[in-house]
Parts: C-alpha cells; structure tokens; sequence
C-alpha cells in the first residue's frame, strides 16, 4: 500500500487542504505525573519531563506495527458472529487505553497532522477528561484545532451553554448518547440540537453499536437508525454520523440516502467502503475523520485509504479533494484561504520564534 505521505502532498499550494473532520485530544499525563516524582535520588535524571518525553515518543516508534496490526483486524471484525465480534470490541477498546498516554495532547496531535499533512483537525471534547475550556484554549493557542464541544449530562440550561461556547469559538456540537446513556427523547439533546439549529452548526453523532460497558452507558444508542427521528424534525440541522455506524456502515449509508442533511465521516471504514460511500451519496456528504489518537497512527491511515481509493479507482480526483478537506470547510463555513493562512501563520511564527537569536 502507498501510504499519503509517500505521495505528492494533497495540501499543496495547488490543491485543498485537508481537514480531519473527528480527532481528540487529552491532558498531558506526564505533567500529572510529574509532581508526584521526587527531584533528588539516584533515579530523577531518568524521571525528568524531557526524559518522559522522550519514552513517550520511542514507544510510539515501538507500537506502530502493533496499531497496524489492529486497524487491519478491526476491518475484519463486522464479518464474525456477533458473540465474537462483542468480545473483541470489550478488548479493542481496553487495548486503545494504554496508547492515550504516550500519544493524546495538543503537541501530540500537532505533530501527528504534519507527519500525515493535514492542515486541520475538528478535535471534540470529551468531559470530564477533556473538557470543553480546556479545548477550547487548545484551540486559542492553536489555530489548527477547530473545536467541537460536546455539553454533559447535568449542565443548566444546556442550550444557552451551547452558545456560549460557540461564542467562545466553538464550531460543532458533539452528542454521544451510547456514552451517556440517554437516547433519542432526551430533553436535554433536544435543547442541544434545536440550539445547533440556530446557531448552523453541525452536529456529530457518535454511530456504530460498539459492545463495550467500560466506556459505553449503553451501547445500543450508538445505532445509527435510532437517529432518524432527529434528522427528519431537524432538517435544517447537518448531522455528521461519526464513524459511519462503524461494524454496519451500510445502515449509516441507507440513513445518508434518505435525508439529504446527513453526512458520513470515514473513520474506522476501508477503501472499499469509502468508495460505496461515494457512489450511493456522492462525495459531498463523506468527510475525511481518524479518531486520532485512539489505537495510534490514525491519521497516516486515514488518509491512505482515501488515497488508496482513489488509487483503485473507485472514487476520482474532484472526490478525493471534496472528501479530504472542501467538504469540511465548506461545512463548518469556513473560508479555506482564511483557515490555509491562519494555520501557515502559526506555522510561520512558530518557525521564527525557533530561529530567533536569544537577546
């Protein structure tokens, strides 16, 4: 397989940008860590932050055959019995963990886009470990985050917080039922989405009926059907199915199909299905997404099944362009000459700041 980066960059001067359209990031852990390490003893040098730094990223080095190995599996996951497929989801997810702390945060993400070259990433909250200020100033400090909030059970007065977060620079909404356990007539969903509409956000939808109880409340509002009562009263509202109903992409597709307000983001899904994607609802409505940092190399992935698509001649050139970043942009209503510019600025100052000579 070619992978995207062995190619001419698809973020050329002469060409779109790319935008992850589903990524996430965490606190550093090695700054909670830090505190709790002695600074004198015989083993501090070798418990530094940049000695931690360090390990963090061999190890990323040293699993990357293990995260191919799994993203392969995961494709052939949809074809076992049911029994089996629930268990290896129970394992998947506890195998994901471990990956959060050598490869999750801000700089982590960062580095991530520029060895896969995408420009930008819509990164979604996930309270209470990543919470929706501590994104949102990941977000100020970096332009090539686009910030997706996702508001908690328990908030007061949800809608009016949804506001003020986009107010604060949000561009999306978040809503994961399966996680929180609440399903299609939650009031409190209702108020979020109704605000949505007001505000012309989109609305990502966790998708895919993933059988793991460590992390899902319940499991079976990641359906992707249970959601059509929301596309058909909202239709003004663009609801994005995240991970394209993930083991069942075909429902996720059937749903896309019928409302014209529903798109699909390709993470977790092969070429082939990327391809179907685009032939039974054309590429305006697939967006590029890698659930980036879970199991790791993500983004690398990501793109080189859209690239190997587009290498097997299942979806063209235009298709590929739309799917990797216009789609997105165009989506979120952004403009892509102001987005290139903000995130070549960042780029530029940090690159000066780097080259400055010390006063």
């Amino acid at each position: 397989m070619v992978f995207a980066q062995d190619r001419v960059p698809v973020n050329s001067e002469t060409m779109a940008q790319i935008v992850d359209f589903h990524a996430h990031i965490f606190p550093n852990p090695v700054e909670r860590v830090l505190p709790l390490i002695p600074k004198k003893g015989p083993l501090a040098p070798y418990l530094s932050q940049e000695m931690l730094d360090f390990v963090r990223r061999s190890a990323r080095q040293w699993l990357t055959p293990v995260a191919d190995s799994m993203h392969k599996a995961q494709v052939f996951m949809r074809h076992l019995p049911e029994t089996a497929r629930n268990a290896l989801d129970q394992v998947g997810g506890l195998a994901s963990v471990p990956r959060l702390f050598i490869e999750s945060t801000p700089s982590d993400l960062i580095e991530a886009m520029d060895l896969a070259r995408v420009d930008r990433a819509v990164v979604i909250a996930h309270p209470p470990i990543c919470s929706n200020e501590y994104l949102l100033e990941a977000a100020q400090e970096n332009p090539q985050i686009i910030p997706c909030v996702n508001v908690p059970p328990g908030t007061y007065h949800p809608g009016q917080a949804l506001k003020k977060y986009v107010a604060s620079g949000a561009r999306a909404l978040k809503i994961h039922a399966a996680y929180d356990g609440e399903g299609v007539d939650s009031t409190r969903y209702h108020s979020l989405i109704q605000a949505a509409a007001d505000l012309g956000i989109p609305v990502i939808l966790h998708t895919g009926c993933i059988q793991n109880r460590v992390f899902y409340k319940n499991p079976k509002w990641g359906k992707a059907e249970l959601f059509a009562p929301w596309f058909e009263q909202y239709s003004s509202v663009q609801f994005v199915l995240a991970h394209m109903n993930f083991h069942a992409p075909m429902i996720a597709l059937d749903l896309a199909q019928k409302f014209e307000n529903v798109h699909v983001d390709t993470s977790w899904q092969p070429a082939e299905i990327i391809g179907e994607a685009v032939r039974r609802i054309g590429s305006e409505r697939v967006l590029l997404g890698t659930d980036w940092p879970l199991v790791g190399d993500n983004m690398r992935l990501g793109t080189a099944r859209v690239q190997e698509a587009l290498d097997a001649g299942i979806i063209n050139a235009e298709d590929s362009e739309k799917i990797l970043g216009l789609n997105a942009l165009r989506l979120l209503r952004l403009d892509e000459a102001d987005a290139a510019g903000s995130a070549r600025d960042l780029v530029s100052s940090k690159e000066d700041t780097s080259n400055a000579t010390p006063a």
